[in-house]
């Protein structure tokens, strides 16, 4: 410390001289920051035609390598986008405080991301099909850990900006394919374009990570390398004066150039990147939360299937969103599978935290363990089914149709599914076609898939389910009046399949005041709706309602007498 040197210019001077040894050990001596900063603001004809011509090739490469899944292609298009020039350009601008230099830059970033989206959309507009692929689905979620990745690839390019020669080539085309900046823009466009919300949301905010991380990692290094002390004001006085940039810019230069220059400029200028960076940082954590919480209940379900006793043909478990669907193919009776289905509920609820939706289906002998392990070992195990001749007419002639109907039932999850109805058999050429009717909701297409090749197995022959439930949740006019007669309609056309099905019917009560022309319709259209039903009750409620059960629906004293309220008689 020299006498009389005030300990704030003690801590500046040290602190300069940190930055200058950073300088020098990346190549560049105190002198050459300028330079850098010259070589940033710098732009003529030639370099914007190179520019916009590599970003639109960029795009198109990278929009077909992400249709068609190629990983190659995409990596192509990642080495040929320029993006990342104008965004280290930006870092630098608000490390130097140069308004003209964060202008400029901001603004080419903003038209380049209009155009690739715009251009990845037309692209995909245009193509013949459209179908979702790793490549697609790998860039709409993203997590914190590619904010990490962005950070780490921010620094390499900071590195490659500050050396030139041929030492920084591979540096340089590595952070192009690490930080991945037009391929989420281009997926983006592809959501836009087949109007996929999810896809462009994600992929927008991979970008946006991307580019929040290099502006406020690559600012920080900018500033600790002293680029804070070049000649800003001679550097942009001098590009102005070259006279090549609309009378716009420099406008809005000057008028931002006055709050850089106000005693919060510095603060603003370094605090806006890293307030960027923690608001994108909150749903990159929650995804992340969320990636582990998949990863941990994934396991889970891995370890439950192994406890079990019986031996499992085949599960499929599909875990998304803190929801959980997990069906089961064993060998075993219809009460084995009910035993495994609630340990299995037990174990997996316990890990995720939310009940999971279980499906267990018991095959119910060797022969039928055989015949499904060896359609699901084979991948195109029905194609081949539906091509093979069908077999013998003597063999098909044993399988009668109270033995198909019993075979159903053995194996029908009545548990997670509501109880079986009826199964109405037909023979083809190409297998049996089995018609449903089942209490409770439509079975999901893992399970029914899992069904079929289940009772193929045990028929030996090709199945094929057609599905006829009944819900059993009650219909009200909460969406509205129409969509409330089209559900009726159909709830009481099903309810026809069910001899023992008893249509429940809430009606208001009669009143002595006249009704409205619109609930008049309403209650003759319902009237019709609920006429040709075998078996009804009915009884005087607020609003009109219609549900279905097995037995009695109200209590004798709740329910309407005959012809109340024109209602017709049971």
């Amino acid at each position: 410390m020299k006498p009389g040197e005030a300990p704030v210019s003690l801590a500046r001077r040290t602190w300069h001289g940190l930055q200058d040894r950073l300088l020098q050990m990346l190549g560049k001596g105190e002198d050459r920051r300028n330079a850098v900063v010259r070589q940033m603001l710098h732009r003529d004809a030639n370099e914007s035609l190179s520019y916009w011509l590599q970003l639109g090739v960029s795009v198109g490469i990278a929009t077909l390598g992400l249709v068609v899944g190629s990983a190659a292609v995409v990596i192509g298009a990642m080495l040929i986008a320029p993006l990342m020039g104008p965004i280290v350009a930006l870092a630098m601008g608000l490390a130097t405080g140069s308004p003209f230099l964060v202008l400029r830059s901001a603004g080419r970033i903003l038209l380049s991301i209009a155009v690739a989206i715009s251009g990845a959309a037309f692209i995909t507009v245009l193509l013949p099909f459209h179908e979702l692929n790793s490549e697609l689905t790998a860039r709409s979620t993203p997590t914190a850990l590619d904010l990490l990745t962005a950070g780490f690839c921010a620094l390499a390019g900071v590195y490659a900006s500050l050396r030139s020669g041929s030492d920084t080539a591979a540096t340089a085309a590595g952070t192009s394919i690490g930080i991945s900046l037009v391929p989420p823009l281009c997926a983006s466009g592809y959501g836009l374009g087949t109007s996929t919300e999810s896809l462009a949301r994600g992929a927008g905010l991979l970008f946006l990570t991307n580019l929040v991380a290099i502006v406020a990692v690559g600012s920080a290094c900018f500033l600790a390398a002293g680029f804070n002390r070049a000649d800003v004001l001679g550097l942009e006085r001098d590009e102005l004066a070259r006279g090549e940039d609309a009378p716009i810019a420099r406008v809005l230069a000057r008028r931002l150039s006055s709050l850089f220059e106000s005693r919060l400029g510095p603060l603003l200028r370094f605090i806006m990147p890293f307030a960027l960076l923690a608001l994108v940082y909150l749903p990159l954590r929650r995804a992340l939360n969320e990636v582990a919480w998949e990863v941990t209940v994934r396991r889970a379900v891995r370890e439950a299937l192994d406890a079990e006793q019986k031996p499992i043909v085949e599960s499929k478990a599909q875990v998304k969103r803190h929801a959980v669907e997990l069906v089961v193919v064993l060998l075993g009776t219809t009460a084995d599978a009910e035993a495994s289905r609630a340990r299995l509920e037990e174990r997996v609820a316990r890990a995720a935290g939310v009940k999971p939706h279980l499906e267990v289906i018991a095959v119910p002998d060797s022969r039928a363990f055989a015949g499904l392990e060896s359609t699901l070992l084979t991948p195109n195990a029905l194609a081949s089914a539906a091509a093979a001749p069908p077999p013998p007419m003597g063999q098909r002639a044993r399988q009668t149709v109270q033995e198909v109907s019993a075979e159903v039932r053995k194996v029908w999850p009545s548990a997670t599914m509501g109880a079986l109805g009826s199964v109405a058999v037909e023979s083809q050429a190409t297998g049996i076609r089995l018609t449903v009717r089942h209490w409770g909701d439509s079975l999901p297409p893992t399970g029914k898939e899992l069904l079929e090749k289940s009772l193929a197995a045990a028929l030996e022959s090709r199945v094929i389910i057609l599905d006829e439930p009944l819900p059993l949740a009650k219909l009200n006019r909460a969406r509205g009046d129409e969509a409330f007669l089209s559900a009726a309609g159909e709830l009481a056309r099903a309810a026809r399949g069910f001899p023992e099905a008893v249509l429940c019917v809430e009606r208001p009560a009669a009143s002595p005041k006249r009704r409205r022309a619109s609930e008049q319709a309403l209650s003759a259209a319902f009237d019709q709706v609920v006429a040709s039903a075998v078996r009804k009750q009915e009884r005087a409620a607020e609003d009109f309602s219609l549900s279905v059960a097995s037995d009695v629906c109200f209590a004798a004293d709740e329910q309407a007498p005959p012809g109340a309220d024109g209602a017709p008689t049971p």
